[in-house]
């Protein structure tokens, strides 16, 4: 069997987990091992995707680093905002 450290868990995680043990009478060891085996089972339970749903999930994650369609200038457009419009009153006198 192996072995597995894990710090830096918040104190009322640490404070569920005692008291869902003592719930159930046992450690809290113990209960962190059925809850991190029940984990790993429902992973490992998946069912298997298909190739074209393995496909359209590359695609979507493909797509992700994709750069937009069009061309977008932001300075030109902040320009553009922040310039006074004609016919409008700016505030000033």
């Amino acid at each position: 069997m192996a072995n597995l450290t894990v710090r830096n868990i918040e104190d009322d995680v640490k404070s569920a987990l005692r008291l869902r043990a003592a719930r159930k009478g046992v450690s809290v060891e113990s209960e962190v091992r059925d809850i991190l085996r029940a984990a790993a089972r429902e992973e490992t339970s998946l069912p298997p995707e298909s190739e074209a749903e393995r496909k359209a999930r590359v695609a979507r994650i493909l797509a992700l680093g994709r750069p937009p369609l069009k061309s977008f200038d932001l300075k030109a457009f902040s320009d553009e905002l922040s310039a006074p419009s004609e016919g409008l009153p700016d505030g000033s006198e």
